[in-house]
């Protein structure tokens, strides 16, 4: 896969590292020359010294042969600007920005950008996946956490518990995925009883996780 970085600061660098034993090819455009020598050196791979916000310095990167664009420079604006200019003037199939303001990644994403990643969101997710808030965990969050796929404890206080599927009526943008019973993945259907124990994951819209929640746990 062809991929072209703008960025060769310490995310750039290390983004490109971890991408090269994977046989991709990649390539860095960066403006300051000391960050472009140290790259070319060290990494071995091309490195053009321009700007990625500029449409003359982008087109001696090899991004007319890039499969994916990803901006990680230190400011939101420049990745924006490349991000659209490498979609709209490249025709590249898919752009990723960096977003230093979490609060810009929506934003990102309706003005073109394939995907906005936020280092502060994706450390918060990882907490939020981590806490048990009373029985129902975060496992994922699709969509820029539109969709969340969620783990469920059944608990004998539970208002669901010993009850079948099809006599619950689960909140209506709900979809029960899998029950897991004594480490057994239980296809759920209507016949499908609820037993103290049991973990449901479960797919909802983010707004009704309270619903879920309040379903499910009581």
């Amino acid at each position: 896969m062809n991929i072209v970085i703008a960025g060769g600061g310490k995310i750039g660098y290390y983004l490109t590292k971890t991408l090269l034993p994977y046989k991709h090819n990649v390539s860095v455009i960066e403006e300051k020359k000391e960050l472009c020598e140290k790259i070319a050196n060290e990494l071995n791979i091309p490195v053009t010294c321009g700007d990625g916000t500029k449409i003359d310095d982008l087109s001696g990167s090899g991004i007319e042969t890039a499969d994916i664009f990803i901006a990680v420079t230190g400011k939101d604006e420049d990745n924006l600007i490349a991000c659209q200019l490498a979609k709209s003037n490249f025709r590249v199939r898919r752009t990723i920005a960096r977003v230093n303001n979490p609060k810009n990644i929506a934003v990102f994403e309706k003005l073109g950008v394939d995907m906005a990643v936020s280092s502060t969101s994706i450390i918060a997710d990882l907490i939020e996946q981590e806490v048990d808030y009373s029985g129902m965990k975060t496992l994922m969050k699709l969509k820029s956490g539109k969709i969340v796929l969620s783990e469920i404890l059944i608990t004998e206080s539970s208002p669901v518990c010993r009850k079948s599927l099809k006599d619950i009526n689960i909140p209506k943008d709900c979809i029960l995925v899998s029950v897991i019973r004594d480490e057994e993945v239980v296809i759920p259907n209507g016949y499908t009883v609820l037993h103290s124990g049991d973990y449901i994951i479960a797919v909802s819209s983010q707004e009704d996780q309270q619903e879920l929640k309040e379903f499910f746990i009581g």
